[in-house]
């Protein structure tokens, strides 16, 4: 992946919870966590096939509101596969990771190409 959300970024995500997030059967990240990333996984691949076992898990761990902003978090993201499938979505810089926020009209407000491959502590402060 060659963006990364700015505010993702300021929240405390760095490469440890990017790998935890894409091997995140075998993590030690929170059940609840597990479960909204299967529910996005199946969202995102086959949203017609979503299990009754998973829809099950889903609301054990969420209520109606938290199942809501997931799904439409889901939808919100998911766009990028229009790209992706058109084949448009070349990176900006192939060995960086660049930054991205959103200004207060929902438009993309380009951050900086960081310098080196991502490492938290190497990383400029927000």
């Amino acid at each position: 992946m060659s963006l990364r959300l700015g505010v993702a970024r300021d929240a405390g995500l760095d490469e440890t919870m990017a790998e935890k997030i894409d091997y995140y059967e075998d993590s030690d990240l929170p059940e609840n966590q597990k479960v909204a990333l299967r529910l996005t996984d199946a969202f995102v691949n086959s949203p017609g096939a979503i299990s009754a076992k998973l829809r099950e898990e889903v609301r054990h761990y969420f209520t109606e509101a938290q199942i809501v902003e997931l799904m439409l978090d889901m939808s919100k993201w998911s766009t990028q596969k229009l790209s992706v499938a058109l084949g448009t979505d070349e990176p900006i810089d192939s060995e960086r990771l660049s930054l991205f926020d959103f200004d207060d009209g929902g438009g993309v407000v380009w951050g900086p190409t960081l310098k080196a491959p991502f490492i938290p502590s190497e990383q400029p402060s927000p």
